[in-house]
């Protein structure tokens, strides 16, 4: 690749080297056009070719010239120097990959047909054959590139040193909502951003500048308004046009407009983004899972035993002999023990499961009450060993809100796993649920006696990733999952905490009393 670039002479440097993909017909009769003793002075320069087809007439045209040549059009994009490269397969799949793959700095010419195409070669090849020997380069460098810019869809201008537009095309035109007539004579930065100078803010700096300093193609990403209000983004790309002295007499600007592409990059992002957030959302539930399963396992172990006992025992006691009527007293009196014991197993296991399936949203009248004594049910036993004394108090029973049972349920074990955490010595946990004096909502206060939040970290508890917890012992996201859900289902979550003395969240909610709140 170095060799290829390093035949290019010294005076190469003024020439837009441009690259071809797609070897074929249309490729000869360019490559044709280019080497023409007409068009000789013209600034363009083909500097390489692509076609995975070796025996390509194009291709092989061009080996024989000693231009760069390859099957892949990736080689392409590696060249030094390069500015364009010509689209000549027809292919829009490939079209796209180009778009893609190629850096910033490359513009990519597309070819929407070839006929239309092959029509524009000829109309060059005729006019420039009808040009004086002696007419100015850059006069014939121009007309070339206009005969190419009305093919692409990408604005293309032509602007005179002092930055006003002394050509444009129908691309250009139909973007800015312009007549010919209207564009022409006007600054460049009055029609792409409505203002009264140039470009200089340094996230938006002015390739046009760039290049009439250092003579060279220049780009950037520019924000322009279009008449109707509505805000585009798009890829600029300034190249030099030179007369015979060396001199930049003109520059070519070419608008391609990114708004789709940047969208959909941002919406795989955003996708993305959600993916992963979901991911670890359920990493932080399956850590308190996990937990509650621990705690769950000596909580169930206790009745199983019992159910095992009395089974064993009535057993034993039938193989010896038919039973008296006392013992018959007895076994109804275990089988009734066994039986509250497995309805207390079960109702252990269904809450687990409420807890840990995935489900959509599902909004209706849900008892505060019984979420709260669902959770007690499966923490009850975790607070028993971490010696933490457990006091509630429902002010009204049932205490109903609108909202999804699955997901309240969540925000109250998160809420409550912290309260334990923060007593890791034992204390005192606190919960009341009420209705407050306007009765449209209930409130719910969980409060511990623990270490509090330090003044610090108050701003930041609810916000995602933060967590003071050792690493295994979630992912940060508990309380602004918390936040979230009571956010979305109308309410309001507050935290007073007093370092070393406790903390208190206070939740509210609408209850069912009136239809829950849409939007």
């Amino acid at each position: 690749m170095n060799k290829v670039m390093d035949r290019i002479d010294p005076e190469a440097s003024k020439i837009m080297h441009i690259a071809v993909v797609g070897g074929g017909r249309r490729c000869l009769s360019l490559l044709q056009v280019l080497k023409s003793q007409a068009l000789r002075k013209v600034k363009a320069r083909i500097v390489g070719v692509a076609d995975i087809n070796p025996g390509a007439m194009g291709l092989v045209y061009a080996q024989e010239a000693g231009i760069f040549t390859t099957q892949d059009f990736h080689e392409l994009l590696k060249m030094d120097g390069l500015e364009m490269i010509i689209n000549l397969t027809g292919s829009q799949d490939l079209g796209r990959e180009l778009h893609e793959a190629a850096p910033a700095h490359i513009a990519i010419f597309p070819e929407p047909a070839s006929r239309l195409f092959q029509e524009i070669v000829q109309e060059v090849l005729s006019a420039s054959r009808r040009m004086d020997a002696q007419a100015d380069e850059i006069s014939r460098a121009q007309s070339f590139a206009k005969a190419m810019s009305q093919v692409t869809i990408a604005g293309v201008l032509v602007l005179d040193p002092s930055y006003r537009i002394v050509w444009i095309n129908e691309a250009g035109l139909k973007a800015t909502g312009l007549s010919r007539e209207e564009a022409i004579g006007r600054y460049c930065f009055q029609v792409s951003h409505q203002q009264i100078s140039p470009c200089s803010a340094p996230d938006t700096p002015c390739p046009m500048k760039e290049t009439l300093d250092k003579r060279l193609s220049a780009h950037c990403i520019h924000e322009h308004k279009l008449p109707s209000g509505q805000t585009t983004y798009c890829d600029v790309s300034t190249f030099p046009l030179f007369n015979r002295a060396g001199k930049v007499v003109e520059v070519v600007e070419v608008i391609r407009d990114i708004t789709t592409d940047l969208n959909e990059k941002l919406e795989k992002r955003t996708q993305h983004m959600k993916e992963n957030l979901a991911r670890l959302v359920q990493e932080d539930k399956l850590v308190a899972l996990g937990k509650m399963v621990a705690s769950v396992a000596h909580e169930i172990n206790n009745p199983i035993a019992s159910i095992i006992n009395f089974s064993k025992f009535i057993k034993e006691s039938l193989k010896e002999a038919a039973p008296t009527p006392e013992q018959l007293s007895t076994f109804d009196r275990y089988l009734d023990l066994t039986l509250r014991e497995a309805q207390r197993c079960g109702k252990i296991v269904n809450s687990l499961l409420s807890f840990s399936r995935q489900q959509p949203v599902d909004l209706k009248a849900v008892d505060l009450c019984e979420i709260m004594e669902q959770i007690i049910t499966l923490t009850n036993h975790r607070m028993e060993l971490s010696n933490i004394e457990l006091y509630r108090k429902y002010e009204q029973q049932p205490l109903e809100v609108w909202g999804d049972f699955t997901q309240l349920q969540q925000s109250f074990i998160n809420l409550i796993f912290n309260a334990m955490e923060a007593m890791p010595g034992g204390g005192r946990l606190e919960i009341r649920l009420r209705l407050v004096e306007d009765g449209g909502r209930a409130q719910i206060d969980v409060s511990d006696t623990g270490v509090g939040i330090s003044p610090e970290n108050m701003p930041y508890i609810f916000e995602p990733f933060f967590t003071t917890k050792d690493q295994g012992h979630g992912v940060g996201l508990g309380l602004s999952m918390v936040y979230g859900i009571i956010r979305e289902h109308r309410g309001e979550v507050t935290v007073k905490s007093q370092e070393g003395k406790g903390t208190t969240f206070t939740v509210m909610l609408p209850t069912s009393a009136g239809r829950f709140p849409e939007g």
